[in-house]
């Protein structure tokens, strides 16, 4: 359980009110919101005061990260959440390492939550830094040496602005959410989007991609160069195609007058194939 999970839970356990809880520890109630919320962490002598009053050592009480075994799947998992109030810009950066797949998901809840999956132990390989500012969200996943590592991000879809992914995955999904804006800078080979809706800019550069959509509601815009991208979406969606650049072409497009969404190819002589 991470800490702030920890300490919450603790609170309830001795139904105590968060001003409350901030009396016994001779702290401020928006200190104990911080630290409820993962904002802010305890220092060591309030992590002290918080071990001795609730009667729990200081090792377990900052085991912050979740590790669980999946015995089915032989997976690891850690897991970090915060809770949020209020829209923001999310800005997610995953370096250090090829991933296998990023999925971006709706959280019911109104809190940012990311799992990091793999076939190894990746605790002491990665570290999970997030930098709330008042109206964005800096999440940044340093991995060193990992493989087969899996990355799923649940956003609370009304706190949403904008999305900025930088990364290298084989495969990233987008499933049941609806966005402004989500760009994406970086390699990436499939894409696949499912129950959702919005713009989503693709600057894969030098690689060929596939994308493929259950339903077209949005945009879609593909920036390469000397490659192909190749695009599935249902036979009934309507669209209208933008081509920019130098040298580039659709193949099996079909237009509709007036259509909203749109597919738009930029870049250098590359192409972009309907399926």
């Amino acid at each position: 359980m991470l800490l702030n999970e920890k300490l919450k839970t603790l609170r309830k356990e001795k139904n105590l009110t968060q001003e409350e809880l901030a009396e016994k520890l001779n702290v401020s109630r928006q200190a104990i919101t911080k630290w409820e919320n993962g904002i802010g962490m305890p220092d060591i002598e309030n992590l002290r005061a918080v071990s001795n009053f609730f009667e729990i050592s200081l090792d377990e009480l900052l085991k912050d990260e979740l590790v669980l075994k999946n015995e089915e799947n032989s997976d690891f998992m850690i897991r970090k959440e915060i809770e949020i109030e209020h829209a923001k810009k999310f800005d997610i950066k995953i370096t250090k390492n090829n991933i296998e797949e990023l999925t971006i998901l709706k959280n019911n809840e109104e809190k940012v939550k990311i799992e990091v999956l793999s076939q190894e132990n990746i605790k002491e390989l990665m570290k999970i830094k997030i930098d709330d500012i008042y109206n964005k969200m800096d999440i940044n996943i340093n991995l060193k040496d990992c493989n087969h590592v899996k990355i799923l991000i649940y956003l609370p879809e009304k706190y949403i602005d904008d999305i900025e992914v930088k990364a290298k995955s084989k495969v990233m999904n987008i499933e049941n959410i609806d966005i402004k804006k989500l760009e994406y800078d970086g390699v990436l080979k499939y894409l696949h989007v499912r129950k959702s809706k919005g713009r989503i800019i693709l600057n894969t550069t030098c690689c060929d991609i596939e994308a493929e959509y259950d339903g077209f509601n949005g945009g879609l815009e593909v920036n390469i160069i000397n490659s192909t991208a190749r695009v599935k979406l249902p036979e009934n969606a309507e669209y209208m195609t933008i081509l920019k650049g130098k040298n580039n072409s659709f193949i099996n497009h079909h237009d509709t007058m007036d259509a909203t969404n749109f597919v738009e190819l930029n870049g250098i002589n590359s192409k972009l194939i309907f399926e």
